[in-house]
C-alpha cells in the first residue's frame, strides 16, 4: 500500500505491518489495542518492540500530517454510526 502526505507530498510505501495499522486506525481504538489485536496476533513479534516500533510509525505519519493522534477517541464506533 501507499499512501500521500496532502501537506507536503511525501509518499510512504507501507509494509505489511504497516497496512495493518493503516487500516486498523480508526479514530476509536488505542494503539496499544491495535498492537495487541493486530499486530502481535498476526505476527511473531515482541509486544513490547512493537509498541515502540508502531508509535515510531505513527510518530512519522503525525509529522507529515497524515494520521493524527489524539488521547481521547476521535469519532463514535463504526457499529455506532
Amino acid at each position: 500500500m501507499m499512501i500521500m502526505s496532502a501537506v507536503d507530498s511525501t509518499f510512504f510505501t507501507l509494509n505489511e505491518v504497516a497496512t495493518v495499522i493503516w487500516q486498523a486506525a480508526d479514530g476509536c481504538t488505542p494503539l496499544s489495542d491495535i498492537v495487541a489485536s493486530k499486530i502481535c496476533s498476526e505476527f511473531d513479534v515482541d509486544p513490547d518492540q512493537a509498541g515502540h516500533d508502531v508509535e515510531q510509525f505513527v510518530s512519522q505519519l503525525s509529522q507529515h500530517g497524515i494520521l493524527l493522534v489524539s488521547e481521547q477517541p476521535i469519532t463514535a464506533p463504526p457499529e455506532a454510526r
